[in-house]
């Protein structure tokens, strides 16, 4: 069979980051890694600390469909381990806030129950308002995006990011497989 690429457009270039402060609304993916409760968090290769591997992907504006991914080390065997997971909760704590538009400083019992969530899995499939940054890359590694914040109802640029639907009961592992490659008649 002959393709002919002479309408497909030219290919572009990913290289280019998201300006650092951008504010867009992202959805937010957690790519499970087989390890925790539930088998939402990732393990680190030398086994000390567990993290939340969070893939962010922006819904609208200028860099719609970009993504950008972050690790948020939840647990560890390090003082640094503790640090990093209390900072991980402070943020997700935010995200919860800036999904269901809830005031950090609002302590309402409406807002302490909109606070908790089942599982890390809750996080999966959240919209929000985050603003990126560039993360400086060193000698191995390129410049790149990450998530600096997440922007939330007491900032003046909140706006309310519209939800979507999870598939009801969703763990870890049951991402919906692709249909299988087929080879053709000629191969066979």
């Amino acid at each position: 069979m002959a393709y002919d690429f002479n309408a497909a457009g030219e290919q572009r270039s990913f290289n280019e980051l998201i300006p650092d402060g951008t504010v867009c609304p992202v959805h937010l993916t957690i790519r499970p890694g087989n390890a925790g409760e539930g088998g939402w968090l990732k393990r680190a290769a030398d086994g000390g600390s567990m993290a939340l591997d969070c893939e962010f992907t922006v819904v609208e504006g200028p860099y719609a469909k970009r993504k950008f991914w972050t690790l948020m080390t939840v647990e560890g065997s390090t003082e640094g381990h503790a640090k990093a997971g209390e900072i991980t909760m402070s943020r997700l704590r935010a995200i919860l806030e800036s999904a269901r538009g809830i005031k950090p400083s609002d302590e309402s019992e409406a807002a302490r129950i909109a606070r908790r969530v089942n599982s890390y899995g809750d996080f999966d499939g959240l919209r929000f308002l985050a603003r990126v940054s560039v993360e400086k890359g060193g000698t191995q590694y390129k410049d790149k995006n990450a998530l600096d914040i997440a922007i939330t109802p007491d900032r003046k640029e909140w706006t309310r990011v519209e939800q979507v639907a999870k598939t009801a009961g969703a763990t870890p592992g049951q991402h919906q497989a692709a249909a299988a490659v087929q080879k053709p008649e000629w191969a066979k």
